[in-house]
């Protein structure tokens, strides 16, 4: 259940390819359950970034993979959008078990 949601300014040009399979490659996770949502900024003020991820990890994962995979995300979206690794942020949070629903139904793991 990596889930990243991402605000991303109004001058970022979609690449070609998979964004998913290219997180998968850069994490060396598997892409089963990743999610990328996408809301274009109107005004950022204050510190800017052309992409800004919120990045949601179930609790079930190691620090390794955890690191792996925000990491892989910042990477592959600036890869995928063709700017600078500075111009990426991402903050994870982590989610413990029972706090999320599923088809109606509370996932623990």
């Amino acid at each position: 259940m990596p889930i990243a949601n991402c605000v991303i300014t109004p001058d970022c040009t979609e690449g070609t390819g998979c964004l998913i399979d290219l997180w998968a490659k850069e994490s060396s996770l598997s892409s089963e359950h990743m999610t990328i949502n996408f809301i274009t900024s109107t005004k950022q003020l204050g510190n800017r970034y052309k992409i800004m991820a919120n990045l949601i990890l179930p609790a079930i994962w190691s620090l390794k993979d955890r690191e792996a995979l925000q990491v892989g995300l910042a990477v592959a979206l600036s890869s995928y959008y063709s700017v600078a690794l500075q111009d990426v942020h991402v903050v994870t949070q982590i989610v413990d078990s029972g706090l999320v629903v599923e088809s109606g139904k509370t996932v623990t793991w």
